[in-house]
């Protein structure tokens, strides 16, 4: 048998969730308590987007640090991977908001393992949701 549709190939089970081509996912109505905790917010985008906050079996955090600049929206440390802290300018969009979680994610499982943080697989990560958000992917 080859590919195609031969016993419900291609009809898998949540294909029609993977596969959102020309679907861009809603945004969440934001209440007052997602827009005065910024970190409960991130935790609900997080999990809406399945982003799981886990490295080495440990919980990573999302902190909210309106001290860091425009321009960089989220920030994970060497020395406190298990933390990552997010700026204004992350929450510019839900969109925004998870290609940022997912990219500072990658930062921080980076670390855990004991290396370095490249910018290439970060960017993929969060580019990767970001165009599953917009109905990319």
């Amino acid at each position: 048998m080859g590919a195609g549709f031969h016993g419900g190939f291609g009809n898998t089970f949540g294909s029609e969730e993977r596969n959102r081509l020309g679907k861009p996912v809603p945004p969440t109505e934001k209440n007052y308590e997602m827009v005065l905790n910024p970190s409960y917010y991130a935790h609900l985008i997080s999990k809406k987007y399945g982003i799981n906050l886990k490295g080495s079996g440990k919980t990573i955090s999302i902190v909210f640090n309106p001290n860091l600049p425009p321009g960089n929206p989220g920030k994970t440390r060497k020395s406190n991977p298990y933390v990552i802290e997010l700026g204004p300018s992350a929450f510019y969009s839900e969109t925004e908001l998870a290609n940022t979680i997912a990219h500072e994610l990658n930062h921080a499982r980076d670390f855990i393992r004991g290396g370095n943080a490249p910018e290439n697989g970060a960017y993929y990560s969060g580019d990767a949701l970001e165009d599953y958000i917009r109905g990319r992917r």
